[in-house]
């Protein structure tokens, strides 16, 4: 039942706001300056890649809008698009952003939009919950494949491929379609597969990467789904640890030796440095991921939402 509206917003919305704008706003000018260590670097993001990016927050933020107070709710989600765009417009007149990546607030009210009409249209707005969880899941594993060949040197011996920090909110939302079922669960990996290998095929993205992404995807989170199904019981914290230590080092192993092999940097040395890295950042991400979630849900949300509870 929803909670009485509220018309004082308290501190944790406050911060809940600033913290969501200032990610919404300055993450595509750190995409973009993620992508230049690639060995095919770049100083800008393409359209839809800021698009993406927006879409990103719409998981988080359709939890808020049907659960918790709809005024507190409605400060914060239009406090967070404000916010977003001064940010843009700030790190452009800087010289270290660009207008176009407004387009990252647009994407997330567009995306916003869309779920409050299929929410009026479905009881306790599941279709939208589902759908904006699917989102956010097939917006994160496009991006994780846009930064693949990207990779951050830290110390001597860890590379850590920026798709991987996208892989932490993979796994929550996955999760969270969970209390879905099976078949919507392998409903949106079918769809992300499909829409990773449509994407790289327009980008024309080598094959071999195409290939390797979709077997990826599929193997891993087949894995992932099975072990969660069976820890329905447990708490959600329990759930996604058990389930990301499977499929975390399942994927990595898989994607780095299938993509990698063979070619000319590829020693067994570098493919070492890169799969550690990649298994810890992704357990590091998705625990992130997790507790993030839960902060900021139970910071508004002090009860939580449904699919975070044990069945």
């Amino acid at each position: 039942m929803p909670r009485p509206y509220s018309s004082t917003p308290d501190w944790r919305s406050a911060l809940t706001a600033t913290v969501l704008a200032c990610a919404l706003g300055g993450g595509p000018s750190a995409l973009a300056w993620f992508s230049t260590f690639g060995p095919t670097p770049t100083d800008r993001l393409p359209t839809l890649a800021v698009v993406l990016f927006g879409l990103l927050f719409v998981g988080a933020l359709t939890d808020l809008r049907s659960t918790a107070d709809r005024l507190r709710v409605r400060v914060v989600t239009a406090s967070s698009l404000v916010g977003a765009t001064v940010v843009v417009l700030a790190l452009t007149a800087a010289g270290v952003g660009r207008v176009e990546y407004l387009l990252a607030p647009a994407g997330t009210l567009i995306g916003l939009g869309v779920l409050e009409l299929l929410g009026r249209r479905a009881p306790a707005g599941r279709t939208a919950s589902l759908v904006a969880a699917a989102t956010v899941y097939v917006a994160a594993t496009l991006l994780a494949n846009f930064t693949l060949d990207s990779f951050l040197p830290l110390g001597g011996f860890f590379l850590v491929n920026v798709g991987t920090l996208f892989f932490g909110l993979t796994f929550t939302q996955r999760d969270r379609v969970h209390q879905h079922g099976r078949r919507a669960v392998y409903g949106m990996i079918f769809v992300a597969a499909t829409a990773n290998v449509a994407l790289a095929a327009t980008l024309g993205t080598p094959l071999r990467y195409v290939a390797v992404s979709f077997l990826t995807i599929v193997v891993a989170e087949t894995a992932d789904t099975e072990i969660y199904q069976r820890l329905l019981r447990r708490p959600w914290l329990a759930r996604v640890a058990a389930s990301n230590a499977v499929s975390a080092p399942l994927d990595t192993i898989l994607f780095t030796l299938l993509a990698f092999w063979g070619e000319e940097f590829a020693t067994a040395g570098w493919m070492t440095q890169v799969i550690v890295t990649d298994v810890l950042v992704k357990y590091a991400s998705g625990i992130l991921a997790a507790l993030g979630m839960l902060a900021l849900l139970r910071g508004i949300l002090p009860g939580g939402t449904a699919w975070q509870q044990p069945r």
